[in-house]
């Protein structure tokens, strides 16, 4: 059985999403391919991770990502590491996630096994009663303007912050990229190096530390106020967090602490091809 939790929406709507859905979005999503934007057509992905790619790259192909589970009568289950923090070992970053029951989204991560094609989406079937899952991709609650903490419960309010790129004069940062991160049940309910007690609802996954890219990256970060406050003069946003979050531009030394990012942009292409539309989050930008 699915051992996480089934998020509930501010009305106390199940996120569900339809087949029907799915088609519509990429039939949406079908005109916008460019052969400028690095992936044309129907090009394989294989290969190629979220912080290689760009949003044009991802608008302009939609049909290169998956989005799991294909039927309605398969598990669901998944670890969501949008909003997780990690800790480096041996060059491999080590993050604590949240384990959830809902439709995400992925790059497929084809492979072949017993003869048969597969992808993302049967790695999280086979992983429920098999001792793992996967890390794939849903808009994190808790980043958005209409998130009810005291009803929801998932925890504090978070904002998206954006680091610089290299294309900016920047040092490149790192953060962990977790897209396809294996994660393992039997780290649910333990103490974990670097990570603290793991909940019942929480996982720990294993993702390769990224660069940034030239375009920066994202990842989610501490706001102050409430859900969808308007952020004067930068009130709602840490900018000693930023700092840290920019700032690591090594990963070589174990211990080191990173957030999990996806180059800028990259998550509201992810969540407008999984919900349809771009979620109003919470944002924190520093000049």
């Amino acid at each position: 059985m699915p051992y996480g939790n089934e998020r509930k929406g501010p009305d106390n709507m199940q996120f569900t999403r339809t087949t029907r859905l799915r088609t519509m979005l990429v039939a949406a999503f079908a005109g916008l391919v460019s052969a400028s934007s690095g992936i044309a057509g129907t090009a394989d992905t294989d290969g190629r991770t979220i912080a290689e790619l760009t949003p044009a790259a991802i608008a302009a192909n939609p049909s290169a990502f998956k989005i799991c589970p294909e039927s309605p009568d398969d598990p669901n289950t998944f670890a969501l590491c949008a909003t997780a923090k990690c800790w480096t070992l041996d060059g491999v970053a080590y993050c604590k996630c949240d384990v959830l029951n809902e439709d995400s989204i992925s790059l497929p991560f084809h492979f072949r096994a017993g003869g048969k094609r597969q992808d993302v989406c049967d790695l999280l079937k086979e992983g429920v009663e098999n001792g793992f899952t996967i890390s794939t991709y849903a808009t994190p609650r808790q980043l958005e303007k209409d998130y009810k903490p005291a009803k929801e419960k998932l925890g504090r309010p978070l904002a998206l912050y954006t680091c610089p790129g290299t294309s900016m004069g920047a040092e490149a940062g790192y953060s962990a990229q977790c897209d396809g991160g294996v994660c393992f049940k039997s780290t649910v309910g333990q103490d974990f190096p670097g990570l603290g007690h793991v909940k019942k609802d929480e996982i720990v996954c294993s993702c390769p530390p990224a660069a940034a890219s030239p375009i920066g990256f994202q990842a989610s970060g501490p706001w102050s106020c409430r859900p969808g406050a308007k952020n004067v003069n930068g009130r709602c946003c840490d900018q000693d967090y930023q700092e840290r979050l920019c700032g690591v531009t090594s990963v070589s030394k174990t211990g080191t602490r990173i957030a999990v990012g996806a180059p800028t942009g990259v998550a509201t292409v992810l969540s407008k091809l999984l919900d349809g539309k771009a979620p109003a989050i919470n944002r924190c930008v520093f000049q």
